[in-house]
C-alpha cells in the first residue's frame, strides 16, 4: 500500500484556521470575558457589601471582610422594607396576570381572525412601543388625581397596575401575534371538523402550543415593576406605599439616611423572587416546547 503523502488532510469538516481566523477568535473570547466580567464584578461587589460588617455608611471596595447581618437587620428594623417588598409582588402579579390574560387574547385574534381596521391598529401597536413611558408621567399624574377625586376607592398602586399593563399589552400583543401565527392553521381546520368553537380551539390547541411565549410574557411583565423607579415615584407619595425600587433609593440619594451596605443588601433580596420564577418558568419553556413540537 502507498502511505499517504499529504501532510494537509484533517478530519474535521472544517479547514483549519487561519492567522486571521485565530486573531478573531482570540478577539471574540477576549470580548467575551471582560463583558462576563463587567457584569459579574459588580454582583460580586454587591453580594460582599451586603454581608460585610465593616462597610460603613458608604461601601468601600478596599475594607476588610467580616461576615455580618447587621446590613440585613437594618433593612428590615430601620426601614419598610417588609411593606416595599409586599407592595412591589402585589402589583407585579397583577400586572402580570393582566397583561397575560389580555394579550392572550388580542394575540389570537389579530393572528386568527380578519377584521376592519386590524392594519391600523397594529400599526398603531408599533407606533406605541416607540414613545417613552416617561413622556406620559404628567398624563398619568393627573389621571390618577381626577379619578381619586371622583372615585376614592381607585387607588395609586391600582393605577401602576394598568399603567404597567397598558405598556406591556402593546408590545406583547404584536410578539404573540407573531408567534401564533407560526402555527399551522391546520389544526384549527381540523378541531373545527371535530366540533370545536373558536373559544374551545383558543384554549385547547392555541394556549398550550404557545405556553413558552406567554411564560416569558408573565416574566417580563413580573419584573417590569421591581425595575421601574420614576413612574411609581411620581405617583407614589408616602414611605408606606413604595415599591422597592422606590424605597431602596431612598438609601442612596438623601445624605440623613444615606446607607449604601443596606442599599446592596435591599438589591440582593429584591433579585431573588425574580430568580425563583425564572426556575419555575423553566418547566412551563420546556413543556411548551415539547407540547408544541408534538401537536405541530
Amino acid at each position: 500500500m502507498k502511505k499517504n503523502k499529504n501532510k494537509n488532510l484533517y478530519l474535521s469538516d472544517r479547514p483549519p484556521l487561519t492567522l486571521v481566523g485565530k486573531i478573531g477568535l482570540f478577539v471574540s473570547y477576549l470580548v467575551l470575558i471582560l463583558w462576563s466580567l463587567a457584569i459579574v464584578l459588580p454582583i460580586f461587589q454587591m453580594v460582599s457589601s451586603s454581608f460585610n460588617g465593616n462597610q460603613g455608611r458608604n461601601i468601600m471596595l478596599n475594607t476588610e471582610f467580616a461576615f455580618s447581618l447587621k446590613n440585613f437587620e437594618y433593612l428590615f428594623k430601620e426601614t419598610h422594607f417588609l411593606t416595599w417588598v409586599i407592595n412591589t409582588i402585589l402589583i407585579a402579579v397583577a400586572t402580570a396576570l393582566v397583561t397575560l390574560l389580555v394579550v392572550s387574547f388580542t394575540g389570537y385574534a389579530y393572528s386568527r381572525f380578519r377584521f376592519k381596521g386590524k392594519k391600523a391598529s397594529l400599526m398603531a401597536i408599533m407606533l406605541i412601543q416607540v414613545i417613552p413611558t416617561f413622556v406620559g408621567i404628567t398624563a398619568y399624574f393627573t389621571m390618577q388625581s381626577i379619578i381619586e377625586s371622583k372615585i376614592p376607592i381607585f387607588s395609586r398602586q391600582v393605577m401602576l397596575v394598568l399603567i404597567y399593563s397598558a405598556g406591556g399589552i402593546a408590545s406583547n400583543t404584536f410578539i404573540l401575534k407573531g408567534y401564533i401565527d407560526s402555527i399551522s392553521p391546520e389544526l384549527d381546520e381540523a378541531a373545527r371538523i371535530d366540533g370545536c368553537s373558536n373559544m374551545q380551539i383558543y384554549r385547547l390547541i392555541i394556549m398550550p402550543i404557545a405556553r413558552p411565549m406567554l411564560s416569558i410574557i408573565a416574566l417580563w411583565s413580573f419584573i417590569g415593576p421591581f425595575m421601574d423607579y420614576l413612574i411609581s415615584k411620581i405617583l407614589l407619595t408616602s414611605p408606606e406605599t413604595y415599591t422597592l425600587a422606590t424605597g431602596l433609593f431612598t438609601l442612596v440619594n438623601d445624605e440623613r439616611n444615606m446607607n449604601q451596605p443596606a442599599f446592596a443588601a435591599g438589591g440582593l433580596l429584591t433579585a431573588i423572587p425574580i430568580v425563583v420564577l425564572f426556575i419555575a418558568l423553566q418547566k412551563q419553556l420546556v413543556s411548551g416546547l415539547s407540547s408544541g413540537s408534538v401537536k405541530g
